[in-house]
């Protein structure tokens, strides 16, 4: 099989928009034939990570997001988010002790924990202006 054509999207950095985004997604990777368990865990990664950067880098007021999907049949999923937020490096924020009693926790950091457990490349670089974090999943084994 050819690989399909990669998904770009360009978004306006704000929670509201993401439910279209992720339908366009879900009729993407249907025609181009990515299995279901991919665009699932692909499809939690980005929301939780474009839920923070709308939160977080834009602080509800929207800004400019690039998102690019890549399917590398027959078993892999490959996502670039690009914002242009104040810089941030997710791979420097320590883990969570998820153990740890509520009252004893700081606030924040278990969305990116709860990325990073997920991906199984996890990357971030500073480009400019622009934030870029790379997410990837593979099938069970197939990595």
């Amino acid at each position: 099989m050819k690989n399909p054509v990669p998904l770009r999207c360009e978004l306006h950095g704000t929670v509201q928009e993401l439910p279209a985004f992720f339908e366009h997604v879900e009729a993407w990777a249907d025609a181009s034939g990515v299995p279901l368990g991919l665009v699932a865990k692909q499809g939690l990664m980005l929301d939780e990570w474009l839920t923070n950067v709308a939160v977080h880098a834009y602080g509800g007021k929207g800004g400019p997001v690039t998102v690019e999907i890549e399917f590398l049949p027959p078993h892999s999923l490959q996502s670039v988010v690009r914002d242009e937020g104040p810089a941030f490096d997710p791979t420097c924020i320590p883990t969570p002790d998820v153990h740890a009693c509520l009252d004893d926790r700081e606030v924040g950091g278990l969305g990116v924990h709860f990325v990073r457990r997920l991906a199984d490349r996890f990357l971030y670089r500073r480009d400019g202006n622009c934030n870029e974090v790379t997410l990837s999943h593979s099938l069970p084994g197939k990595k």
